[in-house]
């Protein structure tokens, strides 16, 4: 016969142990608050515009609640800064994009974060091209016949760029290095004066971003000779692959999300799964795609690897440029 006293015990247990469930799934689901994405750039720029797309396809489909957080300076390294300073919990994430990952590290004199050490990689979003624009007027109408006729004439090619350590600048070194060719390399604050002086013939050539190339598709005195991605892309139509004449030539500024180190690795892969699932939407495809950019989506390993390859790369010609920004 069971005594009261012991009655009372099993119930305590059992009573306990019911109250556990709810309190140890509670526990497990993920997210059950706002989720900061830190955008390292000011708002209304490519890699904010961008974090808004996925923040809002991610809240769409899911009901996750994504805050984007804009924390500029120092080419991205302050909101780098923040993400590598943040609780690994799951709920701070950022858009972070070679400039920041691959480039800074190596040009910067002082910089707050140490990639390997302080961030996950979680997901690649998107890949964004450099396209190499020249005068229509010029005698040179591919990359072929751009090398040829600075090495036959001798002369000092100059290409501009959106400022010193940009993907553009590394991309025109990276160029001169696989050509062979002597360059002059001329850094503007931004791709408009750049496109400005290249259209008045004060530069021969200019590695453009994406979406500044788009507007000049329609411009006749614009000839693109080439992208910098593997193959032609439909938002170039006709605009062939550097690849094409320097063989495995690529240079993009990759963007991808990112999580402090130390974040539980089943949140990493939800993460993961979620923002790839997310990137299959047509909606924010066709976003992403009209900004002049190639959707990517992947496994964490991908992610990781291609920052592991663009550093390689990219610190490589910084080096030899002898190229550094005091901050």
């Amino acid at each position: 016969m069971i005594s009261l006293r012991n009655f009372a015990a099993a119930a305590a247990v059992l009573a306990c142990g019911l109250s556990a469930v709810p309190a140890a799934q509670a526990a497990q689901a993920y997210p059950n608050q706002p989720i900061k994405l830190v955008v390292p750039f000011p708002p209304g720029g490519g890699t904010d515009t961008m974090a808004r797309f996925l923040g809002t396809t991610l809240s769409q489909k899911f009901g996750w609640d994504i805050v984007v957080e804009n924390r500029p300076g120092a080419g991205g390294t302050v909101g780098m800064g923040v993400l590598a300073r943040a609780e690994p919990n799951g709920y701070t994430m950022a858009l972070g994009q070679t400039s920041n990952l691959s480039i800074n590290p190596y040009l910067y004199k002082r910089i707050s974060y140490n990639v390997a050490k302080d961030f996950a990689p979680v997901a690649s979003v998107a890949s964004q091209p450099m396209v190499l624009v020249v005068r229509a007027d010029r005698p040179y109408k591919s990359v072929a016949e751009l090398i040829k006729y600075f090495k036959t004439h001798k002369d000092q090619l100059t290409i501009g760029n959106a400022g010193t350590g940009t993907v553009g600048d590394i991309t025109g070194r990276y160029f001169a290095k696989e050509a062979g060719l002597d360059v002059l390399h001329v850094p503007y604050k931004g791709a408009s004066p750049a496109m400005t002086d290249l259209l008045g013939g004060r530069v021969d050539a200019f590695f453009a971003s994406a979406p500044a190339a788009l507007p000049q598709l329609k411009n006749d005195k614009v000839r693109m000779l080439a992208i910098t991605t593997p193959q032609s892309i439909p938002q170039f139509p006709g605009v062939p692959p550097l690849a094409d004449t320097l063989p495995n030539f690529e240079a993009a500024s990759r963007t991808g999300i990112l999580v402090p180190a130390g974040t539980p690795k089943d949140i990493i892969q939800e993460l993961n799964t979620h923002i790839n699932e997310a990137l299959k939407d047509p909606t924010l495809r066709k976003k992403i795609m009209d900004e002049g950019n190639v959707v990517l989506g992947g496994t964490v390993q991908d992610f990781a690897d291609s920052i592991t390859n663009d550093s390689a790369k990219w610190s490589g010609i910084i080096k030899d440029a002898h190229l550094t920004i005091n901050n």
